[in-house]
């Protein structure tokens, strides 16, 4: 009898709390307070729906800039590639231009394929001029202004 007693309190208990909620919701969401919620959200999704055209508008306008950078770089590096051709030939103006090395090139050469080194040491013998220069940890060695050879230190 205890048992059904609190099982009846349970129920009445649960059967109350559950109304009061119900009851608490239906006054939350009345006619009003769903069309207010309503009109707020078809406004947000408005103005997403700007937003995305927006930025699709922006994609389309920075997709034509980047090909037209693009285009400018690709001018600028044949401009480039011809100023090196001109200025030492053909194969050697290639070859300085892909920042190639090899024995036998010029101080002159290397300069123009590498810029300024960070360290030029240089030393002044009978037998001839020999010349380092340092590159972070790669060396190149020259005698009398022609490369004879290069080092990376590890």
């Amino acid at each position: 009898m205890k048992n059904s007693i609190r099982l009846f309190l349970l129920i009445a208990t649960f059967y109350s709390y559950a109304t009061y909620n119900f009851a608490q919701d239906k006054n939350q969401y009345n006619e009003k307070n769903y069309k207010s919620e309503f009109d707020s959200l078809k406004f947000l999704k408005e103005q997403n729906e700007i937003s995305k055209k927006t930025l699709l508008n922006d994609i389309v306008e920075l997709k034509k800039i980047s090909a037209d950078l693009n285009n400018q770089i690709m001018l600028i590096t044949q401009e480039i590639e011809k100023l090196y051709t001109d200025k030492f030939g053909k194969e050697i103006g290639l070859r300085i231009y892909n920042k190639q090395i090899w024995k036998g090139m010029t101080e002159k050469m290397l300069s123009a394929s590498w810029g300024k080194p960070d360290k030029i040491d240089r030393n002044v013998e009978k037998w001839g001029t020999f010349t380092q220069w340092y590159f972070g940890k790669i060396t190149f060695f020259f005698r009398d202004g022609k490369l004879t050879d290069w080092e990376e230190l590890k």
